[in-house]
């Protein structure tokens, strides 16, 4: 399941399979939030989550719907009711892709279900991350073949707003093929930042969407070593993206849910991705841009030179 690289940390927390939530709850407490707030990566076997698998491993979304979920209305009822009548809502954007209303219908139930157990599931495994709030929940039912290995980046690299970042990132991918989800994951963004030193600019905003967007567009990940994982059906990984190198190698149905939750629910608030960013930067010898909207928008026009040097240190 997992081929670990010798030369990077092993990342990895790999659970026992359990029946419930409850049973992975009471068995690892409050380890598997530790470890996914020091920038692990949690792997749990089994997801004890029932609803019509078959089904949806008969089903191949189009490409422009790849990351489509509960923020595009995926999860709302199909029908509506409006003065008293009940109508097909053919807004419902799985009117459209089935074009039959049983169908879509019933995977609207199937998706609410498995939506709301996972929640529930999430309540139970990170029980301090009392102000947990649903950011989106995707069905990514779309072949993913070597997508790169990249840190998640938002909004075209431009910084966040501050309620973005004043939130803990919870994320976790779903297998729900029928053959394993193949993954790599490499170095954590402090990890990175030091092992590209020289490779990237001198100078860098304390900003992570900014830096990530820098660094996924030079291409330094290229020369990094990687861990390989394949995770079967039903299996599930959790892992901040933003700040874990990965990579889809290849991958056909997965579900995708993204959550936030108050930097003070952590176990260690100390540990908050934004918060310790100037840290890494200094840590990792690093000056630190004193504008990061000017930085971010001036980069487009220094990324060629940057390019340059990245190409003739064969990073």
């Amino acid at each position: 399941m997992i081929e670990r690289a010798p030369d990077l940390p092993d990342h990895f927390l790999v659970l026992e399979r359990r029946e419930s939530f409850g049973d992975y709850a009471r068995t690892y407490g409050d380890a598997i939030s530790a470890h996914y707030e020091n920038r692990g990566v949690v792997v749990v076997p089994h997801m004890p989550i029932r609803f019509d698998l078959d089904f949806f491993q008969g089903i191949e979304f189009p490409p422009q719907l790849k990351k489509i979920g509960t923020a595009n209305g995926l999860e709302k009822p199909v029908v509506r009711r409006s003065d008293g009548k009940l109508s097909v809502d053919t807004t419902h954007p799985l009117v459209g892709l089935f074009g039959n209303m049983s169908m879509a219908a019933y995977a609207q139930s199937q998706i609410a279900s498995f939506n709301g157990q996972l929640r529930t599931g999430l309540a139970l495994l990170f029980p301090h991350y009392r102000s947990l709030e649903e950011g989106n929940i995707t069905w990514r039912l779309t072949e993913t073949v070597e997508e790169g290995l990249h840190l998640d980046v938002f909004k075209g690299g431009k910084p966040l707003p501050q309620p973005s970042k004043s939130r803990h990132r919870v994320k976790i991918f779903i297998n729900i093929d029928r053959e394993p989800r193949r993954w790599r994951t490499s170095r954590d963004l402090p990890g990175l930042l030091k092992a590209c030193r020289g490779a990237l600019p001198g100078e860098l905003p304390d900003e992570i969407n900014v830096v990530n967007d820098v660094i996924d567009k030079l291409g330094v990940l290229k020369s990094q070593p990687c861990h390989n994982v394949a995770y079967p059906t039903m299996s599930a990984v959790f892992v901040n993206a933003e700040v874990v190198a990965h990579e889809v190698v290849y991958g056909r149905r997965m579900v995708a849910g993204e959550f936030g939750c108050a930097r003070e629910d952590m176990l260690d608030p100390a540990r908050h991705t934004h918060a310790a960013m100037r840290a890494w930067l200094e840590d990792a010898g690093y000056r630190i841009a004193p504008d990061a909207a000017a930085f971010a928008a001036g980069y487009e026009h220094l990324k060629g030179s940057y390019q340059k040097i990245v190409e003739s240190r064969g990073a």
